[in-house]
């Protein structure tokens, strides 16, 4: 009787242990903070850890169904799935909202993500976000710059470009982005210093010498901007942007022979550069040969009737070889581009 009443209390008591171990492992899990909870998530990291992404993936998705609002592993999952699945990824990051200590950094990678993807507005949306969250940032300065100078908005570049460059002086190629955007603005005389600035932390950044030589062309400083051409074309010889300011140089100085010369190199290595045509056009004028110069520019004005440049050449050449009738009409052309170009505006 004694033994009895022993082993039923013996499980009385494995019973009630059993039911509170239950209750509180239960009560814990659905506080969210409970064994299950946490060795999911842990599960989850350590498959990422070992490149298991597809594992890692459904375990975070577990994790957040169970958890919504552990803003930390919703923003690794972010990263997780940004090389595989941008749009997803872009999904989990939006959802950390501003007040979270995470959003900051989910808001640089969704800028990442959208930039990366050439969607522009998204882009442009989060970087200007970034901007107050990081207001001393180069990088989302730079990323603004390079955003609208890629989408043709030079206006709204220049100023970015040139906080990027204050905030991160040392860096060559913010320099030359600069110098761009002032060219696109039509204000290439002031190209100058921030070219010079970015060959001073690069001497041998190709694309700063090559704009060199063009702003120093523009600025009628002949000897630096002829220097500035023999550096790149010692570098590469087939560049013909390069020769064909270097051409030009000559030109300005009346060498025409030297710049006819220069400008039929370019036109081997690149036949179809019409810059290049408009060029040797106006040094067989120089030489009096307008015949020669409109038989090379007429059959190419189909694909270049909406170019300025090009039908100014045109017109010259026909009325220098006598051809006054076509040569009113390529003006009237011009007159109706600039028009267009106005009403535009």
């Amino acid at each position: 009787m004694t033994r009895s009443r022993s082993v039923n209390r013996g499980y009385w008591i494995f019973t009630v242990v059993a039911a509170l171990l239950v209750a509180i492992t239960a009560g814990a899990y659905f506080a969210e903070i409970g064994p299950f909870a946490r060795n999911q998530l842990e599960q989850a990291r350590r498959a990422a850890s070992l490149s298991h992404t597809a594992a890692a993936v459904k375990l975070y998705l577990a994790h957040l169904d169970a958890n919504p609002k552990d803003n930390a592993a919703r923003l690794e999952l972010g990263k997780l799935l940004k090389p595989i699945d941008a749009s997803s990824a872009l999904k989990q990051l939006q959802e950390i909202p501003a007040s979270a200590a995470e959003y900051p950094q989910a808001i640089w990678h969704i800028a990442h993500v959208a930039t990366a993807g050439k969607r522009d507005a998204l882009a442009e949306d989060t970087l200007q976000k970034l901007d107050k969250v990081r207001p001393n940032d180069a990088g989302v300065a730079l990323s603004l710059a390079e955003l609208y100078y890629r989408t043709d908005r030079f206006v709204e570049a220049l100023p970015w470009v040139k906080r990027a460059a204050h905030l991160q002086s040392g860096r060559a190629e913010t320099w030359l982005l600069w110098a761009e955007v002032l060219d696109k603005l039509n204000r290439s005389g002031e190209m100058l210093q921030p070219l010079q600035e970015a060959v001073k932390l690069d001497p041998d950044l190709y694309a700063a010498h090559a704009n060199l030589c063009y702003a120093f062309h523009f600025s009628d400083r002949l000897d630096e901007a002829e220097r500035e051409a023999h550096w790149c074309l010692q570098r590469q010889p087939e560049d013909s942007a390069v020769r064909r300011w270097l051409a030009m140089i000559l030109r300005d100085r009346g060498e025409y022979n030297e710049a006819l010369d220069q400008i039929r190199r370019a036109l081997a290595s690149s036949p179809t550069n019409v810059e290049c045509r408009i060029v040797e056009a106006d040094l067989l004028l120089f030489q009096r040969d307008a015949d020669q110069a409109y038989d090379l520019l007429k059959p190419l004005y189909p694909a270049n009737s909406n170019r300025r440049d090009f039908l100014g050449s045109l017109a010259r050449a026909a009325a220098m070889s006598g051809r006054r009738e076509e040569s009113r009409q390529y003006l009237d052309e011009i007159v109706q581009l600039i028009e267009q170009e106005s009403t535009k505006e």
